[in-house]
């Protein structure tokens, strides 16, 4: 039943990234159904860190930020908001996680990720190959990874929305695992 609702799911997103407007077409069923996928218990729910309330305010500011700065195709931007919760726990995990004391990349790569990650012609896999050093590689492989094959909604969000996963996990990193209140966009200095 699961699986079924997973491929459905994608066809639904599929017809969201084909329409000029989210919504034109009958979106608020088909968002009620996005929902039900994304909130599937099977697989168990996710970790998303156990240390997260001790952290400074401002963590929780940034982790808010992140659904409006990666979710910008008109496609993805009401889907977004279904596996909001999903990408805040993700979130969670990696800054109670420290990023695995990963280096920043700002200077290197954010004009280039920003652009990256807004353009509709560039897919999760340009992102991967272009941006993704290969100790971020080997981070999100053990972390994200192993974490979807535990829970169903790491899963399904990364089979669904993949670029705004990878975007959201490289601005955490290149903003040295949330030292600011808000996502970093504007052009490295």
């Amino acid at each position: 039943m699961f699986w079924t609702g997973i491929l459905a799911s994608g066809a639904v997103l599929r017809g969201f990234h084909d329409q000029d407007h989210v919504g034109t077409t009958n979106s608020s069923a088909q968002f009620t159904f996005l929902r039900a996928a994304g909130n599937a218990t099977e697989g168990g729910p996710p970790s998303c860190g156990d240390k997260y309330e001790k952290l400074p305010s401002f963590t929780k500011e940034y982790g808010e930020t992140l659904s409006d700065t990666v979710c910008t195709h008109p496609g993805y931007k009401s889907a977004c908001k279904v596996f909001d919760d999903t990408l805040q726990c993700w979130f969670r995990k990696m800054v109670t996680g420290h990023c695995d004391d990963l280096p920043s990349m700002f200077k290197q790569r954010n004009d280039k990720l920003v652009k990256d990650c807004k353009n509709p012609d560039t897919d999760h896999l340009d992102i991967w190959q272009s941006h993704f050093s290969d100790a971020e590689k080997s981070y999100w492989r053990s972390t994200y990874k192993a974490q979807a094959e535990d829970s169903k909604l790491f899963d399904t969000m990364n089979k669904l929305m993949p670029k705004q996963l990878l975007c959201s996990t490289l601005h955490v990193v290149d903003d040295k695992c949330v030292k600011y209140s808000a996502v970093r966009t504007q052009a490295a200095r």
